[in-house]
């Protein structure tokens, strides 16, 4: 005596497998972002430029929780928690200036000079978790929507100068680079939030803490907004 499936039966276990909606995509997701410096309200002020970008890189554990299955739509609710790290890039136009109690001040540069580059850099490894919200069309292509928080911690931070020596040597160009800053807060946390189409992504981030410390260094929170691929 000899059993088969048919046909049907087999089209059939194919098209249930098809229908869930498909996280893979969701794991890994790298992402390039404007460094904002919010809520700046010392003389002189930081004024992170437009040219202050970032990268970042993390990698999630999709956990599906529910699940409802349309005939046009597939939905699946899901938690997942991440690490990863993330540099963010603040250019500026002033010198972060540090007594010796570790204190630190603003100073603008002089007017009559023009560096090519002139940026504070902070390094982070970070923990996300997100709620997510993962819709699938008959198309295949999914909308997301993700909210979540995350913490991270600073592992090394540094400022990197290239322009003209002084006011009076203009023609003269270094460059230096001064690393372990005083008084930076190295916890970060705060909300996250990201919206996306099939494999790109809009993202948003608000740090809850201070770049620096309160009472020894310039006031200003992180907000960082900007876009991500997860292609697989």
């Amino acid at each position: 005596m000899l059993h088969a499936q048919t046909a049907d039966s087999v089209a059939t276990n194919e098209t249930e497998v098809n229908d869930k909606p498909n996280t893979d995509r969701d794991r890994f997701i790298f992402n390039i972002h404007w460094d904002g410096w919010l809520n700046d309200v010392d003389s002189p002020a930081v004024n992170a430029g437009a040219f202050s970008r970032g990268v970042g890189l993390h990698f999630f554990y999709d956990i599906p929780f529910y699940d409802i299955d349309d005939d046009s739509v597939k939905t699946r609710f899901s938690f997942a928690p991440g690490v990863g790290y993330s540099c963010s890039n603040y250019t500026n136009e002033v010198q972060f200036i540090a007594d010796s109690l570790g204190v630190v001040t603003v100073s603008p540069l002089d007017a009559s000079i023009d560096p090519k580059r002139n940026k504070l850099v902070l390094n982070y490894i970070e923990i996300p978790l997100e709620f997510r919200l993962n819709m699938v069309g008959n198309n295949g292509k999914s909308f997301k929507l993700a909210a979540g928080f995350k913490g991270a911690y600073m592992f090394s931070s540094h400022i990197t100068y290239v322009g003209p020596e002084s006011a009076v040597n203009l023609e003269e160009e270094i460059k230096y680079k001064q690393y372990r800053i005083k008084s930076l807060n190295q916890i970060q946390y705060g909300p996250t939030f990201r919206v996306g189409y099939a494999n790109i992504n809009l993202e948003a981030y608000y740090g809850l803490n201070s770049i620096f410390e309160d009472g020894a260094g310039p006031s200003g929170n992180p907000l960082v907004i900007g876009i991500s691929f997860n292609p697989f």
